[in-house]
């Protein structure tokens, strides 16, 4: 089957920032009360990353968003309060919970992100740009901590566009603020470590890429149905994302491409944990 046409060549990458880019989940745990034991605090920035997942599901299509850090600091406590973790709370004072709060605004980006990166805008010359829930202060804090600002060309929070994903309008609004709109949202490719996200942004039109990080999609368990979902599957890693980007135009009609998907020794196929380095060099397609 012959690509279409009129399907336009990517121009821009959309990023999700925490989980996808950064390790959330390290300054978090370091953050917390060290008279908790590193698995207490590891089980709890578990559940206090789900609780905010859970709450953004849980909120009305367009509704104004709210700043990241109270909803944060609710979350904190309300965890604390109703003692989803046995003798957690005695841990905390409202000092302790501010401090906590706060991490979320330090973090590093994962090994691969920085070159991945700089490989898309120095290969393909696209333009980089991170769509995130939260605050334009945040994502200043976060840029900066994990040093990724060289290879970002700007950063869009849910604040700054006046609606929070997964609302159709926060994808539209970014198309248009860097030109995008009148060409249509295929000559962007939106990646995330959230299926939520990247099942909104496909629902408007652009293409996407699910990152698999260990720290997020804790309840999306049906690895199988992320490759159906996407155009592209990548384990664990940005290597290899530039050389795979431009296919999601130039192959649109082969399905998805998996990166790191490989058959089992006893012949099953399934999503194996393989270096995206030994990954067969499937393209990015369209579904």
């Amino acid at each position: 089957m012959s690509q279409p046409a009129s399907a336009p060549p990517i121009r821009a990458v959309f990023l999700d920032f925490m989980g996808t880019c950064l390790d959330w989940h390290s300054s978090v745990v370091r953050a917390l009360p060290t008279s908790l034991t590193e698995e207490t605090r590891s089980d709890l920035a578990l559940a206090w990353r789900q609780a905010f997942f859970d709450d953004i599901r849980s909120r009305p299509p367009g509704e104004a968003p709210e700043d990241i850090d109270v909803v944060h600091e609710r979350l904190l406590r309300r965890l604390l309060e109703e003692g989803l973790r046995t003798n957690v709370a005695h841990a905390f004072s409202d000092a302790s919970i501010t401090e906590a709060v706060q991490a979320w605004h330090q973090m590093t980006a994962w090994q691969d992100v920085y070159a991945g990166l700089a490989a898309v805008r120095q290969q393909l010359g696209v333009e980089v740009f991170v769509l995130a829930n939260g605050t334009t202060r945040l994502q200043l804090d976060l840029v900066r901590s994990s040093g990724l600002a060289p290879v970002i060309d700007m950063l869009f929070s849910s604040q700054l566009l006046g609606v929070a994903k997964p609302t159709p309008e926060i994808y539209k609004r970014a198309l248009d603020l860097v030109g995008l709109g009148r060409d249509g949202p295929g000559g962007a490719v939106m990646v995330a470590a959230h299926a939520y996200d990247l099942r909104a942004a496909k629902a408007v039109g652009l293409r996407t890429v699910y990152i698999r990080r260990w720290t997020d999609d804790l309840d999306e368990t049906d690895d199988e149905l992320l490759v159906r979902e996407n155009d592209g599957y990548v384990l664990d890693d940005f290597a290899g994302l530039a050389e795979r980007v431009p296919a999601a135009a130039e192959e649109a009609d082969i399905g998805a491409a998996v990166f790191g998907y490989k058959k089992h020794a006893d012949g099953d196929e399934g999503v194996g944990t393989m270096d995206l380095t030994e990954a067969t060099p499937l393209l990015l397609g369209t579904m």
